[in-house]
């Protein structure tokens, strides 16, 4: 079993000068990140850090997040990532669930952690990615100089947790899944035989790392490539730093490709390094879907996954066009079932739930035996989302079961509306949701968000 620490000492031995993690200001080799890692750990150990301790972080993406990723994996530590959209009131409820002894921050946040820290009472340690202005924080960077480059050697277990992340309860009912180093070590596995990385893929890291989909940069580092990290999406930079970089992947929500089809420059920009744009996360427009493919090349895998169960689905650039609306076959090691309310498994072509069952996903949600029990059936997890396959094996998501609106006594999908409202022109995106009504018991309304100037009308 390969930890993500003992991936990058692996990668360090094989390929010590390779740029593996680099930003606008800085970069850095496999053998000095490797170096950087083992004098951070040895820092860490030094404020008393053991094997199971949980470590959270509050920050936007950076170098140094990518670094404690493999300083908590080398030390056997439970890392905790929580969204830094979060008000510090309601990372406060978290950190108390997940018991963090250790809160790494970015700088800009102290101010706020100084107000409120008397709701942190399990946290021991704060540590600031930047100048400390918090009198009991220390800078992470002076982790560093308190360590040496020794390997820490210590013993991992495999099956203890190592990821976890909350993917609600933040005013008091806290939904936090985990993952073992195990798990987790499958799950990267998978992705880089499904997605096909190699040690010559530079991916652009965008997306949140306190996401699941932070999944897709660790996949190529551990495949020995390079990760490009942008703090925050901003579209005209990522199209200069896509063509600039010569980046050859990324992951983008289907907002993040809307928002960079609205730039100017977006069909002029060089993509001929890109071979892999890889979405989920929400459902791709067929007009999103087209456009991208017009514009960017053959190059788009669109996934289906949750949190909890990891990459299920994957819908390659060959089959996009012949597959309208579908979110592909199972991915390398996992199985899908469409069961009806019984939980009998059903035909090709039949709607019911959709359940998955792989190596790498999560384990159970943090001190939630009830809630992990009503998500796992022997292993098969699901999300709640009706679905159906064909006889290619193809899958496709009709709904959640939850968004299923029932009018006059007829089901209703909201994504097939979403889709056929998403074509116009006028409209660049909309949520079609169901609202009461006296007669048909339900009726379709949609939101939407203009293309440009003006409001969609049935010629524009």
């Amino acid at each position: 079993m390969l930890t993500l620490s003992d991936a990058l000492a692996a990668n360090a031995v094989k390929w010590p000068d390779a740029v593996c993690l680099a930003d606008a200001h800085r970069q850095f080799t496999f053998s000095e990140l490797n170096a950087r890692t083992s004098r951070l750990a040895n820092g860490l150990i030094s404020m008393g850090v053991r094997p199971g301790d949980a470590i959270a972080v509050y920050a936007r993406n950076s170098i140094e997040y990518m670094e404690i990723f493999h300083v908590a994996a080398r030390l056997g530590m439970r890392l905790v990532t929580l969204n830094f959209w979060l008000r510090t009131t309601e990372m406060a409820v978290l950190l108390d669930h997940s018991e963090a002894r250790f809160l790494v921050i970015g700088e800009s946040a102290q101010h706020e952690i100084v107000a409120h820290r008397a709701l942190f009472s399990k946290v021991e340690h704060v540590l600031v990615i930047g100048n400390p202005v918090i009198d009991d924080a220390f800078s992470w960077a002076s982790l560093m100089e308190a360590g040496d480059d020794a390997d820490p050697a210590i013993v991992v277990d495999p099956q203890a947790p190592f990821w976890m992340m909350y993917t609600s309860g933040t005013t008091g009912n806290p939904k936090g899944l985990h993952r073992s180093f195990q798990r987790t070590a499958m799950c990267i596995w998978a992705g880089i035989i499904e997605f096909g990385y190699t040690r010559n893929d530079r991916i652009l890291a965008l997306s949140p790392f306190f996401h699941g989909v932070h999944f897709m940069p660790l996949m190529v580092l551990q495949a020995g490539g390079g990760i490009y990290i942008e703090p925050e999406f901003k579209a005209a930079r990522v199209l200069e730093t896509i063509e600039r970089q010569k980046i050859t992947a990324t992951f983008m929500v289907p907002t993040m490709l809307n928002l960079l089809m609205q730039e100017p420059r977006f069909e002029e920009t060089d993509f001929s390094a890109l071979r892999s744009v890889v979405t989920g996360g929400a459902a791709l427009s067929t007009a999103t879907k087209t456009c991208v493919m017009e514009v960017m090349g053959p190059v788009l895998h669109e996934f289906y996954g949750a949190s909890e169960s990891g990459f299920i689905t994957v819908l390659h650039p060959e089959d996009q066009w012949r597959k309208e609306r579908c979110c592909g076959q199972p991915c390398f090691g996992a199985e899908v079932q469409i069961r009806d309310e019984l939980g009998h498994p059903l035909r090709s072509g039949e709607i019911g739930e959709v359940f998955s069952r792989c190596e790498g996903r999560f384990d159970a949600y943090y001190k939630d035996e009830a809630r992990t029990a009503a998500v796992l059936d022997n292993g098969w997890f699901t999300a709640g989302d009706l679905g159906r396959m064909d006889d290619e094996g193809f899958v496709y998501i009709v709904d959640r079961k939850s968004d299923l609106i029932i009018s006059g006594g007829e089901n209703v999908y909201p994504r097939e509306i979403e889709d056929v409202l998403s074509s116009h022109p006028g409209i660049l995106e909309c949520a079609v949701v169901g609202m009461p009504d006296p007669v048909w018991g339900e009726t379709v309304v949609a939101v939407v968000v203009p293309a440009g100037e003006g409001e969609p009308t049935p010629k524009r």
